[in-house]
C-alpha cells in the first residue's frame, strides 16, 4: 500500500503543533467563557498600558472606563459584522481590533516615554520640546492596520478611541489629541482595500502627508514665535511619524492575517498558488477535479462581480471545494476514463463515498490550517441535499426494507454567505455543463434554470442571503459564461472536419447526454453521474 502523500508543508506542521500545545487549556472551556476571558485580558491590558505607577484609586477608575469603551467596541463589531461581511466571525474582529487598541496604547505610551527622555537631554530649541519629539510617534498604526485588514468603519472607531488615549498620556492634552486624530483620519480614508503590498506604504505616506500639515499647524498654533527651522523640524518629525506606520503597520499585517484567519485579497492570492502542497496533489491523483475546480473558479468568479460579491474569495473558495476526493479520485466521474466502479458497489456504499469528500475535504483543510471562510466552501457547496438517484437505487434493490435518507444526505450545513451559494449553482450547472454532447445555447440555458429552478425548490438558498435580483443576474452570467466557454469553433479550409464521434466524445468525463432533459440532475439541482451505469453506450441518446 503506498503511503499517504503529504498534504502540509513544514510550516503548517510546526504551527499546528505550537497551538495544539498553547491552545490546549482552553479547549476544555466554552466559547462564552473563552471571550470573557478574552475580554478581560484586553481591559486589564490596555489599562495597565495607560496607568502610571504607583496603581491607585485612579487606577480603578481608569479600569472602568476603558472596560465601558471595549463593551460599547464589541456591541460595535456585532452591529457592522451584521450589515457587512468581515470575513471573519465578530469575535476575531473584536479580538483584532482590541488588540491592535492595545498595541497602539503601548506604543505611544513609550513614544512619550522616551521623546520626554530625548528631550530632557537637549539644550537646544525645538529639540528640547518634547511635543516635537511625540510629533513622530505612529499614532495611525492601528487606524490604517484595521482599514487593510477588516473595515473603514471599525478602522474610523480605533482611530477616535487611539485620539483618546493619546490625550490622556500626552503632557499637553490637547494639541496631541488632535494631531492623532488628524493622522488616523488619514489612514482611515487614505486607502480602499488592501489589494496589493504597496497599499500599506501608500496609506503610510498619505498618514505622512497630512503629518506634517498637522505638525506645522500645531506649532504655529502652540508656539508665540517659531523660527522657520523649528517649523521645518516639526514637519520631518511628522514625517518621520508617517514613516514609522509604514513599519509597524506593514509588520502588523501578516502577523494578523495569520493570528486571526483574516483573509485579505493578498492571502487570497497566496492561497491560490499551485505549488501548494494540496493543489498539487490534487492535480497529480485527480485531475479532472481539478480542471473541474479551474473551470467553476471562472464561472464563481464572474457569477460574484455580477452581484457585487466577493469574486477573489468565490475563485478561491472553487479551488479547494473538492479537495476531499483526493482521497478516492476514480468513484467521482470527472476522473473516469470509462469504468464508473460504482456500478459494482452498492447504493449505500457509493454514497458513503460521495459524501465523505465532505469531511475528509474539511479534515484537510484543518490539517493545512485553510482559513475558515474557505474552508466552508467544502460543506456548504453541497449543503444538505440528498442523493436522490442512489436513494432510489437503494430502495428498488431494498425490497419494501425501509431506507434511511439520512444516509444518502450530505451534512451540510446550508450555504451562509453569497459566494457559497454561488459555488452550488455554478459547480452543478459546470458539472451539467460539460457532460452536454452538444452544449449549444438550448441546452445550456435549460440545464442552468433546470438546476436554479431545483436549487431554490428545495430550500438551499435559504440562508444565503441571495434575493431574487441576485438570483436573475446569476442566472444569466452563468449562461454567458458557460456560452463563452463551450461556444463553437470555426472551420478551417485544408483541415479535416472533425466527425460526430469526436464531437460526441467526453470531454473529461465518463458519458455526455445528447439533450439537457437527459442530464441526471435530481429534485435538488445535483448532478449524479456516479449513479449512471457505464455498463452501456458512452453518449445516450434516447432516439438512437
Amino acid at each position: 500500500m503506498s503511503p499517504r502523500p503529504r498534504f502540509t508543508s513544514r510550516i503548517d506542521v510546526v504551527r499546528n503543533a505550537v497551538l495544539g500545545v498553547l491552545l490546549q487549556p482552553f479547549r476544555w472551556l466554552s466559547p462564552g467563557l473563552q471571550f470573557a476571558i478574552g475580554f478581560a485580558a484586553l481591559v486589564l491590558s490596555t489599562t495597565l498600558a495607560m496607568s502610571r505607577w504607583p496603581f491607585d484609586h485612579r487606577t480603578v477608575g481608569m479600569l472602568a472606563i476603558v472596560a465601558t469603551v471595549h463593551f460599547g467596541l464589541w456591541r460595535f463589531v456585532k452591529y457592522r459584522a451584521a450589515a457587512v461581511d468581515l470575513l471573519i466571525s465578530p469575535q476575531r474582529a473584536f479580538a483584532l481590533v482590541g488588540s491592535a487598541i492595545f498595541f497602539q496604547t503601548a506604543v505611544i505610551r513609550s513614544g512619550f516615554l522616551v521623546a520626554n527622555a530625548i528631550a530632557s537631554q537637549s539644550t537646544r530649541a525645538p529639540f528640547k520640546d518634547a511635543d516635537v519629539w511625540a510629533f513622530t510617534i505612529p499614532f495611525a498604526a492601528a487606524a490604517l492596520l484595521i482599514t487593510m485588514l477588516l473595515d473603514r468603519q471599525l478602522s474610523f472607531i480605533t482611530g477616535l478611541i487611539t485620539a483618546v488615549v493619546a490625550g490622556v498620556l500626552a503632557p499637553r492634552e490637547f494639541p496631541a489629541m488632535l494631531y492623532a486624530l488628524v493622522s488616523c483620519a488619514a489612514a482611515v480614508y487614505g486607502i480602499k482595500r488592501y489589494r496589493e503590498r504597496q497599499s500599506v506604504t501608500l496609506g503610510g505616506l498619505a498618514v505622512a502627508g497630512a503629518n506634517v500639515v498637522a505638525a506645522i499647524a500645531i506649532t504655529l498654533f502652540t508656539q508665540p514665535r517659531p523660527s522657520l527651522f523649528a517649523i521645518l523640524v516639526s514637519a520631518l518629525f511628522g514625517f518621520g511619524g508617517g514613516l514609522l506606520t509604514i513599519i509597524f503597520a506593514a509588520g502588523g499585517v501578516p502577523i494578523n492575517e495569520s493570528l486571526f484567519g483574516v483573509l485579505t485579497d493578498i492571502r487570497l492570492l497566496e492561497l491560490t498558488n499551485a505549488d501548494l502542497p494540496i493543489l498539487s496533489q490534487l492535480a497529480l491523483r485527480a485531475p479532472g477535479t481539478n480542471q473541474h475546480s479551474h473551470a467553476v473558479g471562472q464561472l464563481a468568479e464572474d457569477g460574484c462581480r455580477a452581484i457585487g460579491a466577493n469574486a477573489m474569495l468565490g475563485r478561491v473558495g472553487a479551488l479547494y471545494h473538492d479537495i476531499g476526493k483526493v482521497a478516492a479520485p476514480d468513484h467521482f466521474v470527472e476522473n473516469q476514463s470509462g469504468n464508473n466502479p460504482h456500478d459494482h458497489l452498492k447504493p449505500l456504499q457509493s454514497a458513503k463515498i460521495i459524501t465523505s469528500h465532505v469531511t475528509y475535504g474539511l479534515k484537510l483543510a484543518k490539517e493545512i490550517g485553510l482559513p475558515k471562510r474557505v474552508a466552508d466552501f467544502i460543506p456548504q457547496h453541497h449543503g444538505t441535499r440528498t442523493l436522490h438517484f442512489f436513494l432510489r437505487k437503494a430502495e428498488a434493490e431494498a425490497n419494501g426494507a425501509t431506507i434511511n435518507e439520512a444516509d444518502f444526505r450530505y451534512p451540510g450545513p446550508k450555504p451562509q454567505f453569497k459566494e457559497a451559494a454561488i459555488m452550488m449553482l455554478v459547480d452543478s450547472a459546470e458539472a451539467a455543463a460539460r457532460s452536454l454532447a452538444q452544449p449549444n445555447p438550448e441546452n445550456i440555458r435549460a440545464i442552468v434554470s433546470k438546476i436554479f429552478d431545483a436549487v431554490v425548490n428545495d430550500g438551499q438558498l435559504d440562508e444565503s442571503h441571495l434575493n431574487l435580483h441576485d438570483l436573475g443576474l446569476l442566472r444569466e452570467a452563468i449562461i454567458n459564461s458557460l456560452l463563452a466557454i463551450y461556444h463553437p469553433r470555426i472551420d478551417y479550409p485544408g483541415f479535416n472536419v472533425p466527425s460526430q464521434s469526436d464531437h460526441d466524445s467526453p470531454r473529461g468525463r465518463a458519458a455526455t447526454y445528447a439533450s439537457a432533459a437527459d442530464v441526471p440532475i435530481n429534485e435538488a439541482g445535483e448532478v449524479e453521474d456516479e449513479a449512471v451505469s457505464r455498463l452501456s453506450e458512452s453518449v445516450r441518446d434516447p432516439e438512437a
